[in-house]
């Protein structure tokens, strides 16, 4: 239970250190004793302005309420999009559930990357662009996407989205250096490089099998997906981050959700089964990737194989 949202918890260790004046970027000690070094908070100076009132509020209430409104967000944009339930994928796929457990904001900025580009679609520039400013704050998880979305702003000549982009954008850039002065992006900078160090330096694509995930995301392009350019920006943006743990994938599934909606469900049920194979080999780098690599195939693959029939009598 000690690394339940362990992740939320660290992060808002470092805005209560930063409240309290020290630099988040560097080494901290939590108030029940948890030391973490230099560049553990890698996160862009803005989330401080966001996130800081909820350094008042209790770090286990406040991740699981942060939590239950992203996959709300998940689930509501799965029902008004595709007409289908989600719930399950975060039943059935590893990613999803280790996500959650240990307190990670990819979900929430993957659902307000969602959000940004249902409302682009429909029209409502305005609440496109307040959200794509918001989610580009995880930027590792949503930068092609968002910079496919802001290229089709300016081809359509969506000046609204764009502009509204631009205005959050320097609000929260610029509201954070004034609160905290322009000293906050040096340590960020510095930060940065010492979480640069400690991130592994292969992408989902390279070996040992990163070809099997390249063909098989190829080709479900191909198949299914030729006349959507944001779920392809999406998907390779998922597939070029550097592997390090298995919730980095959960931007495949709304990709294989929006080109493929009548998805078989068994495929997602391996995700569970392949690491307890490879627990059971030495731990190195390459165990390591290929677990990461095989779980992010289970989701392709559900993609990509029939669903079961099951015959009436």
């Amino acid at each position: 239970m000690n690394n339940l949202l362990g992740d939320w918890h660290s992060l808002m260790g470092a805005v209560q250190h930063w409240l309290a004046g020290g630099d988040p970027y560097g080494a901290f000690v939590m108030a029940d004793g948890s030391a973490y070094e230099a560049g553990w908070f890698a996160y862009p100076p803005p989330v401080l302005l966001l996130v800081w009132p909820l350094a008042f509020v209790p770090s286990l209430l406040s991740g699981i309420l942060l939590q239950l409104l992203a996959v709300a967000g998940f689930e509501y944009w799965s029902r008004y999009v595709l007409g289908q339930m989600s719930l399950l994928w975060f039943v059935l796929w590893l990613p999803f559930v280790q996500g959650l457990l240990i307190g990670q904001t990819t979900l929430l900025a993957l659902v307000l990357l969602l959000w940004a580009a249902t409302f682009y679609q429909h029209g409502r520039d305005r609440l496109a662009g307040l959200l794509l400013a918001c989610a580009i704050l995880k930027p590792q998880v949503v930068v092609l996407p968002a910079l496919c979305l802001l290229a089709m702003a300016l081809y359509d000549r969506r000046w609204y989205m764009l502009g509204t982009f631009a205005f959050i954008t320097i609000v929260l850039w610029s509201g954070i250096a004034f609160v905290a002065g322009p000293q906050i992006y040096a340590a960020w900078f510095n930060g940065l490089s010492a979480y640069r160090a400690a991130l592994p330096d292969r992408p989902l694509l390279f070996p040992p099998f990163g070809v099997l995930l390249g063909l098989m995301a190829l080709f479900l392009w191909y198949r299914y997906g030729r006349g959507d350019p944001f779920g392809l920006a999406l998907l390779v943006n998922t597939l070029i981050y550097p592997m390090s743990v298995i919730y980095i994938a959960i931007g495949v599934a709304p990709v294989v959700m929006r080109w493929r909606p009548q998805t078989p469900w068994y495929p997602l049920v391996l995700s569970w089964l392949i690491p307890l194979f490879f627990f059971q080999l030495p731990r190195t780098a390459e165990t390591i990737a290929a677990t990461t690599q095989l779980v992010v195939a289970t989701a392709l693959f559900a993609a990509l194989l029939p669903p079961l029939r099951w015959r009436s009598r």
